[in-house]
């Protein structure tokens, strides 16, 4: 259903890929990014796709309950996203790419999590209270392709054309058909890697301290590595995050700690860094931290920011938070990685930093965001003026936002 969208204004800069959509009122909602598009709730029933590159408005579709565009997918023609979203519940609705046009809609169920797979859609949930439903749906009918129950779904991902599952085991299933391509091989945590990954590997964090790379086809080990004692012993059951180049990131809230270490093609992980906030600074992490190139960051329930160069001799220091101009960061407490650079966001303002630094600080005039890198080089955060709601797309460098 066409939409009666509030008047949008959009100023632009096309040549450098920069812009700032704009309503009036409080009407735009957190984005998400699926394909070359932008999406952008409006008001409580709409869903705006913007053009990433020039900040077009593709068009506006109304009818949709509570649209979740951060967790919207792209399937073939279809983008699917998320609505009515609870904590374990949530309802789906698809629509043409290119026109807008509502393909389908799928009523809200236990079902709450989205993946693509080529033009099929996959829905799961990892509900500790119900036994995990996966269902396959074609992304341009809806048509329901293949279900399957499992006593847990651990974790997920997708590799080109297959599902690879953690039910204990791991598993690979055909995104379209459902059948198993195969099963075996140890339980372990399914972990995504930070930028680019290779479709035809995944990797597998163990409990007990080792990481091993498979082959997505035939779930073959394909190398083994292990981890020293120390990084299990806050808890077992914390994850490390994969951040490229070879680096596996150990963030301990409580125990105010960092650890960073490298894994190759060897049988052990040697130690990059290990960093631990100070008891007189009184506080923990307010989130996990985060690693982009060679350096650390993480913010405390004080509104703290700090960082390590994971490379250097020197531990957690707090960060200076004046940008060149004078302009302030006030109070950070979330921070978000991008491919070359963090964005830290506080009260009424973000920032953004590499190597430490501060580069910029924009006045956003809002105490809650949602920062979206839009690739290396640009991203995407909301203000207000007080009149109209705002979603720029700036400069990631130097903080050039249009308006």
């Amino acid at each position: 259903m066409t939409a009666h969208p509030p008047p949008f204004t959009v100023e632009a800069d096309t040549d450098a890929g920069l812009w700032t959509l704009s309503v009036p009122g409080d009407g735009l909602g957190f984005p998400g990014i699926a394909g070359d598009a932008v999406y952008v709730p409006v008001g409580e029933d709409q869903l705006a796709a913007v053009d990433a590159r020039t900040g077009r408005i593709r068009w506006c579709a109304g009818g949709i309950t509570e649209p979740d565009a951060a967790g919207a997918v792209r399937a073939g023609r279809a983008v699917v996203v998320p609505t009515a979203r609870e904590h374990s519940r949530s309802g789906f609705t698809a629509l043409d790419a290119a026109t807008g046009e509502v393909l389908w809609k799928r009523r809200k169920s236990r079902l709450n999590r989205p993946a693509a797979a080529g033009s099929a859609v996959v829905l799961w949930n990892d509900s500790e209270d119900d036994r995990s439903t996966i269902t396959g749906v074609d992304g341009a009918t809806g048509e329901t392709l293949w279900e399957d129950e499992y006593d847990r779904i651990y974790s997920l991902l997708v590799r080109g054309d297959l599902v690879v599952l953690d039910t204990a085991s791991h598993r690979a299933l055909d995104a379209r058909t459902g059948a198993e391509i195969w099963h075996g091989g140890g339980a372990g945590t399914l972990l995504a890697e930070n930028g680019p990954s290779d479709a035809a590997v995944f990797h597998a964090w163990h409990r007990f301290g080792s990481l091993t790379r498979h082959a997505t086809r035939t779930g073959e080990e394909l190398g083994r590595v292990s981890f020293p004692p120390r990084v299990l012993k806050p808890s077992p059951y914390v994850d490390p995050v994969l951040v490229g180049g070879g680096r596996a990131l150990f963030s301990e809230s409580f125990g105010r700690r960092v650890r960073v270490y490298a894994y190759g093609t060897g049988r052990a992980a040697w130690p990059v860094a290990d960093l631990k906030l100070g008891l007189r600074r009184f506080s923990t992490f307010r989130g996990p931290a985060v690693c982009v190139d060679d350096w650390a960051y993480v913010v405390t329930w004080r509104d703290r920011l700090y960082g390590a160069d994971v490379t250097g001799r020197r531990g957690l220091r707090r960060l200076a938070t004046t940008a060149p101009d004078g302009t302030v960061l006030k109070e950070p407490k979330e921070i978000t990685a991008g491919p070359r650079h963090v964005f830290v966001s506080g009260d009424g303002t973000v920032a953004g930093l590499r190597e430490g630094h501060v580069l910029w600080v924009a006045a956003t005039n809002r105490w809650s965001h949602r920062i979206v890198p839009l690739g290396p080089d640009r991203v995407l955060f909301p203000s207000t003026d007080g009149r109209h709601s705002h979603l720029h797309c700036a400069d990631a460098e130097t903080g050039r936002r249009i308006g």
